[in-house]
């Protein structure tokens, strides 16, 4: 039996120009998802989206997302860990 550790964090947007390509990178506010530790998540637009029209885009996704959510499988092997680290402390 698996269980699942939610964890969330607040992000905003920013856009980065890479070689003609432009991004939309997620930028969480603090460093507070072990599982994102060190990794950047960001998202390719279509070709021909313009800066101007990524702009906007960036406009709507900080004025209407706060939070990114995360969801990881704990396996059984770890869920004996803290349980027995639970019981113990008890």
């Amino acid at each position: 039996m698996t269980a699942d550790k939610l964890e969330k964090a607040g992000v905003s947007f920013g856009i980065r120009n890479q070689g003609g390509t432009i991004t939309v990178e997620v930028r969480p506010n603090h460093d507070t998802i072990a599982a994102l530790r060190g990794v950047l998540i960001s998202f390719e637009l279509l070709n021909g989206i313009t800066l101007a029209q990524a702009k906007k885009l960036l406009d709507v996704l900080n004025e209407n997302v706060i939070g990114l959510l995360v969801t990881t499988a704990l396996d059984d092997k770890a869920n004996a860990v803290a349980s027995s680290e639970v019981a113990a402390k008890l």
